[in-house]
C-alpha cells in the first residue's frame, strides 16, 4: 500500500493550478491512498468544497481503480484544516505502460477551480516472476500474472501430477512489464492439481493449481 499526502490551501475568489507531482507505484498493489489537506485560510468565510478524481485523456481508467465515492464534499469553516482521502487499487496487468495521469477538480462555493496532477511511473520488473493463480481453487477460470524483466519469447504450459503436458496457455513474445492472462480450463479435464510453468529463455518456474469440478 502507497500512502501520497498533499496540502491544498484554498485562497477563497482566488483561482490557483498546482503542479504536477510525480510519484512510482507498483501494479498490483491493493488500497492505496491519496490524502488531499484542504484548508481555508479565510477568516470570514466558510466554503462548501467538492474534491472529484478524473483520468487524462486516454489515461489510467482499468489500470487505476478508485475504491467507494469518487467524488467527496467537506465543508470547511474559516481557518479550517480537514483531510479528504481517496482510496484505490492499481491493476497487476499494466502490459507496457510505463505512466497513467489522474487530475483532481477542485472547487468550492465561490467556483473556484483548482487543479492538482499526480502522474504515476509504474516500477519495471528486476526479474521474472509467475504469480500465483487466482482463484485457486478454481472451476472453470482462473487468472495467472508474471512479470518479465526484459522483453523475450515466454510460454505457460500446464501439467498434470505425472508431468505430462496438458496445455499450453501462453507462447508468445512479451515485453518489459506485468501481464496476466485469464485460464478457461478444458470441459474434459477432471478434477485434481494441475501444475503451470513459465518458461522465459532459461528462467523456469512451476505453480500448483487445483481445479474443482
Amino acid at each position: 500500500m502507497k500512502s501520497i499526502k498533499i496540502l491544498l490551501i484554498l485562497l477563497l475568489l482566488i483561482c490557483k493550478s498546482f503542479a504536477q507531482n510525480i510519484y512510482e507505484v507498483q501494479p498490483g498493489i491493493k488500497n492505496n491512498q491519496i490524502i488531499l489537506e484542504l484548508a481555508n485560510i479565510s477568516i470570514t468565510e466558510t466554503a462548501q468544497i467538492k474534491s472529484l478524481p478524473k483520468f487524462s485523456k486516454g489515461g489510467a481508467n482499468g489500470r487505476i481503480k478508485f475504491i467507494g465515492e469518487t467524488e467527496k464534499s467537506v465543508e470547511l469553516k474559516a481557518g479550517e484544516t480537514r483531510e479528504v482521502v481517496f482510496r484505490f487499487d492499481v491493476d497487476y496487468n499494466i502490459g507496457t505502460t510505463k505512466s497513467d495521469t489522474i487530475e483532481f477538480l477542485i472547487t468550492d462555493n465561490n467556483r473556484i477551480n483548482i487543479t492538482k496532477q499526480f502522474i504515476f511511473n509504474y516500477t519495471v520488473p528486476k526479474e521474472y516472476k509467475l504469480e500465483q493463480n487466482y482463484p485457486n481453487p478454481f472451476n472453470p477460470g482462473t487468472r495467472i500474472s508474471w512479470q518479465s524483466p526484459v522483453g523475450s519469447w515466454q510460454t505457460i504450459k500446464l501439467y498434470d501430477l505425472l508431468g505430462r503436458e496438458i496445455e499450453t496457455i501462453v507462447d508468445g513474445y512479451y515485453e518489459t512489464g506485468f501481464h496476466s492472462t485469464l485460464f478457461i480450463v478444458n470441459s474434459s479435464l477432471p478434477s485434481g492439481v494441475y501444475f503451470y510453468r513459465l518458461q522465459a529463455g532459461d528462467f523456469v518456474q512451476t505453480k500448483k493449481m487445483m481445479l474443482l469440478r
